[in-house]
């Protein structure tokens, strides 16, 4: 996602809120636009801002997702 210069690359296409959660989530897991511009607006989610509309990548997302949200079980002795 980054060159050697340390700028961010775009792979995928960006799409809108809707299309992302379109593509990410089960429909019947879905969480809300809501949810959504709370996280953008919170920056845990990456996003483009191309004046007052915002894009996302895809796979960008789904890897801030795992890498900030993922849940490890705990080893028990």
């Amino acid at each position: 996602m980054y060159n050697t210069m340390n700028e961010l690359v775009l792979k995928g296409k960006l799409v809108n809120a809707n299309q992302l959660l379109d593509q990410i989530f089960d429909p019947q897991a879905r969480p809300s636009l809501r949810w959504l511009r709370s996280q953008t607006k919170a920056k845990a989610i990456p996003h483009v801002r191309i004046g007052h509309l915002v894009f996302f990548d895809i796979e960008m997302v789904r890897v801030a997702l795992a890498t900030k949200n993922l849940v490890r079980h705990r080893v028990t002795a």
